[in-house]
């Protein structure tokens, strides 16, 4: 295998495949695949969980293959000019070289890697891949970290009655987000946290549309030169619906910006432990406040239209400066349940709420 690339190119080509985080012990997964072949360089790189593919035309002297750490070669690649040679022998000796540099890595053969999945997908649908990072975004950060309940670690992803809704929750809070769409197909499954991750990184700034492809036990993206496999998550995703308040709602209508002022500035003073902020509603009042015994307290108002009865709820601040950060309008609503026992936040114009479970006072 012989090839000529710029330094930016190749760089961009190999990050894209580069899995953060590998659990795995398997040493060969700290390698990448590079395969010069008809015209493209190809690079894959798996976890055993997630696998992505890149290809893209280069200059190609001479086919074939062999597998590079991954770390070392992003590091020396970055260190070089913009033209480089890669040279790999038959015995997988490969020179990388630029200007007066010169290196040499002992590389593995193709065949120690894992095979790319061969799947066979039993649905496939197209998305506008803007929409569907903007849904992403919008849910991936709500779901949970802790292994102990599967489904929780990944976003329920439904179709139907032409309708695309993702769902996530920890427990402690809900991100609901639902889009029409000209697809008229019923379907139901969980997409992993950290394929959700992946998908925003490798295809952010990537216009078009993107492909996506369902079999019994996987989950695809694909746009172009990228593609993305994945495994999708075992069990049932709890009934998200009984979260949603349907009823005796208070709505206010906040600014965004001025909102998370006041919560970071209200957080700094709460309880490191307990992380506890507690919002009382008042006659044309916001007052968000909190009081540890062992740093003091803090305080501040907002001023609103509101002239219902007085309420007292708390909330982990986190959980709201959390939604506020993807949050896209100068405007939001905030809600409280009139029993006090969830609050709600959404944006004018958007079908997406974002629920939160209250603390106790």
């Amino acid at each position: 295998m012989k090839i000529f690339c710029n330094k930016e190119v190749l760089i961009n080509q190999i990050q894209k495949v580069q899995i953060a985080n590998i659990k795995s012990t398997l040493p060969i997964l700290n390698n990448i695949l590079f395969e010069a072949k008809e015209g493209y360089l190809i690079t894959l790189g798996t976890d055993m969980d997630i696998s992505i593919k890149y290809k893209q035309k280069i200059d190609i002297e001479r086919e074939g293959a062999v597998l590079l750490p991954i770390k070392k070669i992003i590091s020396l690649i970055n260190s070089l000019s913009k033209e480089i040679e890669i040279d790999v022998d038959e015995n997988y000796k490969a020179s990388i070289s630029s200007e007066r540099f010169s290196s040499h890595f002992i590389g593995i053969k193709k065949e120690e890697y894992p095979i790319f999945p061969e799947v066979n997908w039993k649905v496939s649908f197209n998305l506008p891949l803007e929409n569907l990072l903007d849904m992403f975004k919008k849910t991936v950060f709500s779901a949970s970290q802790d292994e102990t309940f599967v489904p929780y670690c990944g976003i329920l992803m439904i179709l139907e009655e032409k309708k695309l809704i993702l769902v996530s929750s920890d427990g402690h809070r809900l991100s609901y987000i639902k889009k029409d769409i000209n697809i008229d197909k019923n379907i139901k499954v969980i997409i992993p946290i950290k394929t959700v991750q992946e998908v925003i990184r490798v295809f952010k700034g990537i216009e078009g549309e993107i492909k996506i492809s369902l079999g019994d036990k996987e989950i695809c993206f694909e746009q172009e030169n990228i593609l993305i496999i994945s495994r999708q998550l075992d069990g049932d995703f709890p009934d998200y619906n009984n979260v949603i308040p349907k009823k005796g709602l208070i709505e206010l209508n906040l600014d965004r910006d001025n909102f998370n002022s006041v919560i970071k500035r209200v957080s700094l003073m709460a309880d490191e432990k307990r992380s506890s902020i507690k919002i009382n509603l008042k006659k044309n009042l916001l007052l968000v406040s909190t009081f540890t015994q062992e740093v003091g307290d803090a305080k501040e108002e907002i001023e609103i239209k509101y002239s219902g009865k007085e309420i007292e709820i708390a909330f982990n601040p986190k959980y709201i400066l959390d939604v506020l950060r993807i949050l896209n309008l100068e405007k939001i609503i905030f809600g409280i349940t009139e029993e006090a026992n969830k609050g709600m936040i959404r944006q004018e114009g958007e079908d997406f709420l974002y629920i939160l479970m209250p603390m106790r006072i």
